[in-house]
């Protein structure tokens, strides 16, 4: 596959990582927690409220050899706005366009809109469906399934081949097919880096965590921040605290509900209650939800960690709240796929994997924190990225 420039410019060394067809991944969602496919009532129901929009492809100078390529996104409850993951998927869609793509997507309002949305897209012409977050896990893989001449992507997570029987190893597994690709993120090495910057920092020695749900890829933020807060107390004798997230047992603070990712006053409630325990230092993953977190320790004069994208960016209100974000590179992942399936390169079965080593994953820069970061501590964080890349540290290795 080629790799675009962007991730080149951001280090990158392998952009897509194709491995075996077993779905083995350990950012596979368990399949109970998985979304039920809707009955046919819903499906019907849910496709005629979906949301869906097109764009054409341009012409002349700005038409590529991937003209004719049919390129869609079908994204997660919390929409376009979020300032986070959904609108990182569409800032690829958007550069597909760019290149000469015709593109079309879909926004779910909730999970019984999963299927009726990603048929909604066949309806259209899609050669390519990538559909954004873990919940669609299930209608993506019936799917891909269904529709064996049409490449189907999953940001967040990798193919569950769990059969009827929920469990993974027995005689009804469900092979990866060859027309899905899995876009994975190992995040957990840049919240790692994160928690390591919140040993240094904290005031308090203190900070909470809370996720949207409990799958994956919100524990893999979540696992970081633990690990790399671990280290930072191995290293300096330290004995930071993470509020939020028990790594060991993988128990925790979780939004769940029928609104996880966009309940902001919900957000500024966790916030509050974290501080109220003494934390000086919020990192929530819980998309629109988190934001009401970092609202509410900008209100108090403290800090958080962002998530996704860059945060003090995308959501400059707060920025003198953000220390740095553990950034997902999901624009990038996204229109990487699209051009290796318009270039022939489909079918191949395997899995984006996201890391530090090839720019996948990232923490973002201090922005109005930079100078305030000692040179020691940014040091650190340099020296435990390349123990990270090179393998010599990982983030298990502190989960007990």
């Amino acid at each position: 596959m080629q790799v675009s420039k962007r991730l080149v410019a951001l280090g990158a060394t392998t952009a897509i990582i194709i491995s075996a067809c077993s779905g083995s991944s350990a950012t596979t969602a368990p399949s109970a927690a998985a979304s039920a496919a809707p009955t046919a009532a819903a499906t019907a129901a849910a496709s005629a409220a979906a949301s869906a929009a097109a764009s054409t492809a341009p012409s002349g100078a700005a038409a590529s050899q991937n003209t004719n390529w049919v390129a869609c996104v079908a994204f997660d409850t919390g929409g376009l706005g979020d300032k986070g993951f959904n609108d990182l998927a569409k800032k690829g869609l958007d550069e597909a366009t760019a290149m000469g793509m015709t593109t079309h997507y879909s926004e779910a309002k909730g999970s019984t809109d999963y299927a009726a949305n990603i048929q909604r897209l066949l309806d259209q012409g899609c050669q390519s469906i990538i559909a954004v977050g873990f919940n669609q896990q299930q209608a993506v893989q019936t799917a891909a399934l269904a529709n064996p001449k049409v490449d189907f992507g999953l940001v967040d997570s990798t193919w569950d081949p769990s059969g009827p029987d929920g469990k993974v190893g027995t005689a009804d597994d469900i092979a990866q097919p060859a027309n899905f690709t899995g876009l994975d993120f190992q995040i957990d090495q840049a919240a790692m880096l994160a928690g390591y910057l919140v040993g240094g920092w904290s005031k308090t020695g203190i900070m909470g965590t809370f996720g949207g749900q409990q799958f994956p890829g919100v524990t893999r933020f979540m696992d970081g921040y633990y690990a790399g807060i671990k280290y930072w107390d191995q290293e300096k004798g330290a004995s930071v605290k993470l509020l939020g997230w028990d790594a060991v047992n993988q128990t925790g603070t979780f939004v769940n509900g029928d609104n996880p990712w966009g309940d902001a006053a919900k957000g500024e409630s966790l916030a509050s209650g974290f501080v109220d325990q003494g934390a000086d230092v919020v990192g929530p993953v819980a998309g629109s939800t988190g934001n009401g977190s970092i609202k509410f320790m900008q209100s108090k004069g403290l800090w958080a960690i962002g998530v996704d994208t860059d945060q003090a960016i995308s959501l400059p209100q707060y920025a003198s709240a953000i220390l740095t974000s553990a950034q997902k590179v999901i624009d990038a992942a996204v229109l990487d796929t699209f051009k290796a399936n318009a270039n022939g390169t489909a079918f191949a079965g395997g899995n984006y994997e996201g890391t530090l080593a090839n720019g996948g994953v990232t923490i973002s820069p201090f922005h109005d924190f930079d100078s305030q970061i000692s040179a020691d501590l940014k040091a650190g964080i340099d020296a435990l990225k390349a123990k990270l890349i090179d393998g010599s540290v990982t983030v298990k290795d502190y989960l007990k």
